[in-house]
């Protein structure tokens, strides 16, 4: 399970990083953002299965 969740995670943050960067608009502030969003996607699934 959480495996599944660890890979759909990184190809959530490569396919918007490579998004952003395919159009020129990757900063610093929209980088945090899919990483944040990452990281409490993650908590609230373990905070959910636990």
């Amino acid at each position: 399970m959480i495996n599944i969740l660890v890979i759909g995670i990184i190809i959530y943050l490569v396919w918007a990083l490579f998004h952003h960067q395919k159009d020129k608009s990757l900063t610093l502030p929209i980088f945090l953002e899919y990483v944040l969003t990452a990281v409490l996607v993650l908590i609230l699934i373990l905070g959910v299965k636990l």
